[in-house]
């Protein structure tokens, strides 16, 4: 009786640790209901096991792969751990025959892998995610559902030497539906997860799939403004655009600002701006789109991207440049002043997993 007491306060206890979470917040658990791995979860998870189908011959009674999967997924979600299930279909190699006649060698095909299914759980941005390792950790050590030790659901997962606990080979692994591509856009270093998550206008907050990079602040750079030169002029490039990460964050965020507010410093309307930092710069973008074709973003790209003009006689691509106040006086110089990406570019808006 004690035993089973403890094991029961280890499960609320990890369940209240891990769904107060904002990766694990109101996680859905409904008996008999299926939750099906798509390219939206991940992209790093944690593969929990995997049930193979057995041979007709040596099939008893008991839950089928399917069904012992569906449980397990719900076993899962009910201590807050997003689970899915994931179909790994039958792959047929090819073995090519030799005879003493080469010209009459035949292919013959073997099956490289059975079909099985999988459960996969959690939706992590790096494998180092710290809720990753504790659940891994958990979930190899600790969590039994009392299903897989029941005769009547079959022979579902053996205890070995190798394997103490039915879960004890779950391990770290990516979204399976997901290519190289999709992981490395998703997923998200830690450091640079922590520098977005609390701002205001972080682009981590923007709800569509889309933006517009139209501002991007290095550190340690240096744009010379081609109309000035010398010493004098790097001061006053230092003063009005700044220099390292730090400044380059700094700058990144007073435009941001700045352009949310824009109608009260003379431009013609304000813009739904976000900035993004990460390891090497910081970036504002403008705009929130769910479809890169949408019509708004020509228009956006547009107004900020660089505007050919006259320099020396020669025709030049010139960076826009953002100033407070809009409209100067002569020999004026602005108050503060930002220059924009001669090229706008479109980029999917990170999430912060």
């Amino acid at each position: 009786m004690f035993s089973s007491r403890a094991a029961l306060c280890t499960v609320a206890l990890f369940a209240i640790t891990f769904s107060s979470s904002s990766a694990f917040a109101k996680v859905e658990a409904v008996k008999g209901k299926r939750y099906t791995l798509t390219k939206q979860h991940g992209p790093w998870m944690i593969n929990v096991a995997t049930f193979n189908y057995v041979p007709v011959e040596r099939r008893t009674a008991g839950l089928s792969p399917w069904e012992a999967a569906d449980e397990l997924v719900y076993e899962l979600r009910k201590i807050g751990i997003p689970a899915y299930t994931y179909l790994m279909g039958q792959k047929m190699g090819e073995l090519k025959e030799f005879s003493a006649d080469a010209a009459k060698g035949d292919e013959k095909k073997f099956i490289a892998q059975h079909e099985a299914i999988g459960v996969l759980a959690g939706n992590f941005g790096s494998m180092d995610d710290k809720n990753a390792k504790a659940i891994l950790d958990y979930l190899k050590k600790d969590f039994e559902p009392a299903f897989l030790n029941d005769k009547k659901s079959g022979g579902i997962i053996a205890k070995t030497p190798g394997r103490p606990k039915p879960l004890s080979r779950a391990f770290m692994t990516v979204n399976p539906l997901m290519d190289a591509d999709d992981v490395k856009r998703n997923s998200m270093d830690p450091l640079v997860k922590r520098l977005n998550s609390d701002m205001e206008y972080s682009l981590l907050k923007n709800k569509g799939k889309y933006t517009l990079r139209i501002a991007t602040f290095e550190g340690n750079s240096v744009v010379q403004m081609s109309y000035q030169q010398g010493g004098k002029a790097q001061q006053h490039f230092d003063k009005m655009m700044g220099n390292g990460l730090d400044t380059a964050g700094d700058k990144a965020w007073e435009l941001t600002e700045v352009l949310r507010s824009a109608k009260k410093f003379g431009y013609d309307r304000n813009y739904d701006a976000y900035i993004f930092h990460d390891r090497y710069k910081s970036v504002v973008t403008v705009g929130s789109f769910d479809s890169p074709s949408d019509p708004r973003i020509a228009q956006l790209a547009e107004e900020f991207r660089g505007k050919q003009r006259i320099y020396e006689g020669n025709e030049v691509l010139t960076a826009e440049v953002f100033t407070i106040p809009k409209n100067l006086k002569p020999g004026v110089p602005p108050e503060k002043m930002w220059m924009f990406d001669v090229r706008p570019k479109l980029e999917e808006v990170p999430q912060a997993r």
